[in-house]
């Protein structure tokens, strides 16, 4: 008889992937309600957690371990008997903090589609959409100013001022710019380069503060519009949008246009988005957003092309779409740039 030893399985082992599937679930439910309940927040200072339980009006012996599994999880520290948001998270979970993630909140919110996923497979979407609304207020700007300098801005810049392209270009539009922190950086690394921050009227005052803060105001302007409705200009080198746009097909037809017909002949549209593999097999992250947009009905407001895709709209503005480049990241979204030239 085969010694057992070394016996070779039949299968690859799945049940730890398949038990962690379900663990995820488990988590997940465990966060959200930390969040739902404001817990983070609460526990910005130590408490323990008989005080915690009383404060919140909960079932003592659950509370104990529910925050017990929070700490194995990483969300609280524990020290004694007394319990606290994590150091390491507390910037992105304490309502109030300069990093709080109030994108989390939506999360809440949208469990119940989640829930109903079975039922909203067989009947489809069961609400009517609401309108999806960007914040374009102050606050929020710069809270996008302090996310994309922990590490975003940075592996861009770092792509992007190694092409022999950006090396010689002297003109960049930098559309729906925002914060005008990528605009300030390509003129930082490009002593000939003048920038414009496209964005629209009031989200530019905030660029010019930026852009006077790093006393970037001689090589730097901002220029206020939609650019899905007004004149970008033109004589660009470079057009550059890290996701910016939000729309459609056809809206992202007439917007690459509008780059094309902005651009010198030779010059590169370099654009930051989520797009999905040609076979529509990953990332998992954009596959779940499309999935949730269908899922509430915003399946035709809202687009996660292909690279294919994507490079087909191109050919019909005049563009040539050359790479896609999965940029450094934590995120299963797998953030990528998109690489095409204007076609002479």
């Amino acid at each position: 008889m085969e010694r057992l030893a070394y016996k070779k399985p039949p299968v690859e082992n799945k049940e730890y992937f398949l038990r962690e599937m379900v663990s995820w679930f488990e988590r997940g439910q465990i966060f959200l309600t930390a969040l739902e309940i404001d817990l983070f927040t609460k526990l910005k200072e130590p408490k323990t957690s008989e005080a915690l339980s009383m404060e919140m009006g909960t079932c003592y012996e659950i509370t104990c371990r529910f925050l017990d599994v929070l700490v194995a999880l990483g969300f609280l520290s524990k020290h004694g008997d007394r319990y606290l948001t994590a150091p390491n998270v507390a910037p992105f979970l304490v309502e109030g903090e300069p990093y709080f993630a109030k994108y989390l909140k939506s999360a809440v919110e949208e469990r119940d589609s989640w829930i109903k996923l079975k039922q909203i497979l067989h009947e489809g979407p069961s609400v009517i959409p609401t309108p999806k609304h960007a914040r374009f207020d102050r606050e929020s700007i710069n809270w996008l100013a302090r996310g994309v300098m922990l590490g975003r801005l940075q592996a861009t810049l770092k792509i992007v001022s190694e092409l022999p392209e950006f090396r010689n270009a002297k003109r960049l539009i930098d559309l729906g710019g925002g914060h005008g922190l990528y605009s300030i950086a390509f003129a930082q690394e490009n002593p000939w380069l003048e920038v414009t921050v496209f964005d629209l009227p009031g989200v530019t005052d905030v660029a010019e503060e930026y852009i006077n803060e790093y006393g970037m105001q001689d090589r730097v302007r901002t220029m206020a519009g939609d650019f899905t409705r007004d004149s970008i200009g033109s004589g660009y080198d470079i057009a550059f949008e890290a996701h910016a746009f939000g729309g459609n097909k056809d809206g992202l037809r007439l917007l690459y246009q509008k780059v094309s017909d902005a651009l010198n002949d030779n010059g590169l549209f370099i654009s930051e988005a989520h797009t999905l593999n040609d076979d529509r097999t990953g990332p998992p992250v954009p596959l779940i957003w499309e999935l949730k947009d269908y899922m509430t009905g915003h399946s035709k407001t809202h687009l996660f092309p292909t690279n294919a895709e994507l490079f087909d709209i191109f050919g019909e503005v005049g563009l040539s779409g050359e790479r896609v480049i999965n940029l450094p990241s934590q995120e299963e979204s797998q953030n990528r740039m998109v690489i095409a030239r204007k076609r002479i």
